[in-house]
């Protein structure tokens, strides 16, 4: 990153608040920087009670007065309010309010093993907009194998105050009757977001064929894909949303263009040179006359 928004935006600059749904600790977030450094804070939902208490003894090691703490962790199943039923796994990172489906995974080299249902319970899932502990959200991550479509229909409060997403999604149906990528892409569509990219994109072998005796997957499984307020109608955004997107964006994705456009929006409303100050630090840092 050539340089932290904070200097451009300096007083201006929005403390983020980020909804983290599926939060198990799986090595660190692509937001673990502005957390640290003390411009977002993290509302996380990790259902599997364990896991839940795993997390919110890393945030208090993380900063031990409960006054500075920057990351707190709810053992809720997030859903759309219904009672479901909650499948764990083996590994803990695969269990969804979906069955995996192992008559297809089965098929596919080292999947099968990865996702065996332990146990099932009946559960009351909770919508993110009957979260009074969450207020408005500018960042919404979305990791729930499947369920994704779950959080965006008990999020449509929610979802008016945040202005990027992340989300998993799949493309074949891992589990019994998900929900997959088109499902996804036209609900949060619906709800006024442009698809701007992805930060990831997985795979499988099918069997008999193995990723470390033959060539990288053909099969692509799954991706996570980043979702951004329609950049088309900036001006329908507040001025703190307006730069609650822009230093998502920049700190997070380093979605540069992205960011600049988002400035100058905001310029001609609020009436600011934020895009004229940016561009000037973007191009002396990257050498472009």
């Amino acid at each position: 990153m050539p340089f932290p928004i904070s200097e451009i935006l300096g007083k201006d600059m929005p403390f983020i608040r980020i909804a983290d749904v599926g939060a198990m600790f799986l090595g660190g977030d692509n937001f673990d920087k502005l957390v640290q450094e003390g411009h977002a804070q993290v509302i996380g939902f990790e259902p599997q009670k364990e896991e839940c208490e795993k997390l919110n003894a890393r945030a208090l090691a993380e900063a031990p007065r409960a006054d500075k703490v920057k990351r707190q962790y709810f053992p809720y199943f997030i859903g759309d309010g219904s009672r479901r039923k909650f499948y764990f796994t083996n590994t803990g990172y695969t269990s969804s309010l979906y069955e995996p489906d192992q008559e297809l995974a089965q098929h596919f080299e080292n999947l099968a093993e990865v996702c065996q249902v332990t146990r099932v319970e009946e559960v009351q899932t909770t919508r993110l907009d009957d979260i009074p502990e969450l207020g408005e959200v500018d960042f919404l991550k979305m990791d729930v194998q499947g369920a994704e479509l779950d959080v965006i229909r008990g999020a449509r409060k929610t979802l008016q105050s945040v202005t990027v997403i992340q989300t998993e999604v799949e493309y074949i149906p891992l589990y019994k009757g998900q929900p997959l990528f088109s499902d996804v892409d036209i609900a949060l569509r619906e709800e006024g977001f442009l698809l701007h990219g992805m930060t990831s994109n997985f795979g499988a072998c099918l069997k008999p064929f193995s990723a470390r005796t033959y060539r990288p997957y053909t099969q692509v499984l799954w991706c996570d894909y980043v979702y951004v307020k329609n950049f088309m109608h900036l001006d329908r955004l507040s001025s703190r949303q307006r730069l609650a997107m822009a230093v998502v964006l920049h700190e997070i994705y380093l979605s540069y263009d992205l960011v600049a456009f988002v400035l100058g929006v905001h310029d001609q409303i609020a009436q600011t040179r934020y895009k004229d100050f940016y561009l000037a630090r973007m191009f002396a840092a990257l050498n472009v006359s």
